[in-house]
């Protein structure tokens, strides 16, 4: 049975936001949020983000592309998550999840980290990739997004298979 394609979507249409407050059980010896903290809740908003592109079905995380920090996160501190779509393949989905911290006495919100992550829509078996409805590109800016889009997915491609055709550096050695 042959599907119709799904019609192309905004990037508007997908967008995600998740905010906890950070809790003493998530920080290190010195006060601040461990990284992977932020990692694991940036993957999910990034994964809900791109399940609303996708439409149904399940996603799997094919890669965190980066993520860069800029500043510390604090205990007690609330943290924002915001995801967006940024690209789509025929199976994949990037976003850009960008993460904001601020105290709760004063608001005073700053950036304290961005990133990309991949996802691949799955189909009902949740084992083959399943094709995803193309981005709908409305502005300048969203197509200039789209051209370092293009750039990430090719640097991708490239290190996924260079991790493919090498074995690792041989047991004992340190490079």
């Amino acid at each position: 049975m042959l599907m119709e394609p799904e019609p192309a979507k905004p990037a508007s249409a997908s967008r995600m936001s998740l905010a906890i407050v950070t809790q003493p059980g998530e920080a290190n010896p010195y006060g601040t949020l461990h990284g992977g903290v932020l990692l694991r809740m940036a993957d999910e908003c990034g994964a809900i983000c791109a399940l609303r592109h996708a439409g149904r079905g399940q996603i799997t995380t094919a890669a965190i592309d980066s993520m860069t920090f800029l500043g510390p996160v604090f205990v007690g501190e609330r943290l924002e998550f915001l995801a967006e779509v940024s690209y789509v393949g025929r199976t994949s989905i990037e976003t850009r999840i960008e993460v904001y911290a601020e105290p709760f006495d004063r608001p005073q919100r700053r950036k304290v980290a961005v990133g990309y992550a991949v996802y691949v829509a799955l189909d009902e078996s949740g084992r083959r990739p399943r094709p995803v409805p193309p981005l709908l590109v409305e502005t300048d800016a969203q197509r200039r997004n789209l051209e370092a889009a293009r750039a990430r997915r090719d640097v991708r491609l490239a290190r996924r298979a260079e991790a493919q055709a090498s074995d690792g550096p041989e047991p004992g050695i340190v490079s």
